[in-house]
């Protein structure tokens, strides 16, 4: 999943990416893979990356009262694979941006050119595709007849019966003996427990119907959320996340 984050501190100017950047987005193949967010510099000084998702900085050299550069190398000193594209009307300053080894992924002049943005941000989508799959991560289950390797972004979600694990993917159903509790471990951020028999891929969900307490994916499954675990579901839409 990639995390695009918009930072200005005019209102005006995080609308007009906001709204180029969705445009953009949009006739992508990966769109559902991507989401987009706002913040203020002050904000994503001291902004820690909580998750797994591959981040996309939109910054300009110059705020009010802070800069830009200061703003991205934090970033760079934290999260070294993070990207960072600079959209400015200081091109002059590219210099200084270089000299600070930020290591920036594009330098856009405001205002806002559509083709500059789309091909930084396609630049950056081309090469995260090539490095997630060189690295991709597998889910490794043996049975009494075969061993699978089966990608995590595949799962769409795993069922416990009667002692029993059964592994939804997009292509088969495998079947073995384990432990819901034991894989919930192993998966990590991108899966959530939202049943005692449940567990369920972040990125496969379609819709959640808390008032039936059924969870939609997006093959059409329909799986049941507990009063147990209700609040691990609602904590992925809380308000206020950047």
């Amino acid at each position: 999943m990639l995390r695009i984050v918009i930072c200005d501190d005019i209102r005006a100017n995080i609308s007009a990416l906001s709204r180029c950047i969705r445009d953009i987005v949009s006739n992508m193949p990966i769109r559902n893979e991507i989401e987009i967010f706002s913040a203020t510099p002050d904000s994503l000084i001291n902004y820690k990356i909580k998750d797994s998702y591959t981040h996309i900085f939109i910054l300009d050299v110059i705020y009010k009262g802070i800069s830009g550069i200061d703003v991205a190398k934090k970033i760079r000193e934290q999260y070294k694979e993070s990207f960072i594209v600079f959209v400015t009307k200081h091109i002059e300053l590219m210099h200084m941006v270089i000299n600070q080894n930020i290591m920036p992924s594009g330098f856009i002049g405001k205002p806002i050119n559509e083709n500059d943005m789309r091909k930084a941000l396609y630049n950056i989508f081309e090469y995260c595709k090539e490095n997630i799959r060189a690295n991709v991560q597998t889910l490794t289950i043996s049975t009494n007849s075969a061993v699978y390797k089966i990608p995590y972004d595949e799962i769409i979600y795993i069922e416990s019966i009667n002692k029993k694990i059964f592994i939804y993917s997009d292509t088969q159903r495998i079947s073995c003996y384990n432990s819901l509790y034991i894989l919930e471990e192993e998966l990590g951020e991108e899966f959530i427990r939202c049943h005692k028999s449940f567990i369920i891929n972040k990125n496969k969900i379609k819709n959640v119907y808390f008032d039936e307490m059924v969870i939609e994916m997006l093959n059409g499954s329909k799986i049941s959320m507990s009063r147990t675990y209700k609040s691990n579901v609602k904590k992925m839409y809380r308000i206020g996340d950047i």
